[in-house]
């Protein structure tokens, strides 16, 4: 059967951050054995209405390495680690923010892990309106 539209669009799960309130999201994973050092946060978003303007985002980590002392019930996250992108000329294209992990909560290869990510809107950096859009993130690092 042929579609009469003809620009199919992609419909992908996309997490909207608001431009006026702090907004969060966890993941977890196990880090890969090849792990070394060096983990940025790569953000892949788009701006749902704004051409200008800067986005905020506040990328923490939590790592845990079997047989530690800890309650990961109890464990917190690291400091923030921070970065600024800035919403594309226009709006629903996508671009990529990049936020250094300096401070990575001593992550290793293996460890149990959390990130979170979030829009600081209250920085006075951000300030792109309307929704960032993320469609993915994903965790580079050096191998070992």
């Amino acid at each position: 059967m042929k579609s009469s539209a003809t620009a199919p669009g992609i419909y992908a799960l996309q997490l909207a951050f608001d431009a006026t309130s702090e907004e969060w999201c966890t993941w977890q994973f196990r880090m890969p054995a090849d792990y070394a050092s060096a983990p940025v946060a790569v953000v892949q978003w788009k701006a749902a209405s704004a051409t200008s303007g800067g986005v905020v985002w506040d990328v923490r980590v939590s790592a845990v390495t079997t047989g530690d002392s800890v309650d990961v019930d109890a464990k917190g996250f690291g400091s923030a680690n921070t970065a600024t992108g800035t919403a594309p000329a226009t709006a629903g294209y996508m671009l990529d923010t990049s936020v250094t992990l300096t401070n990575a909560d001593s992550l290793a290869a293996g460890d149990f892990v959390v990130v979170r990510l979030a829009r600081v809107a209250a920085d006075g950096s951000d300030t792109a309106t309307g929704d960032a859009e993320v469609v993915n993130v994903v965790v580079t690092y050096t191998t070992s």
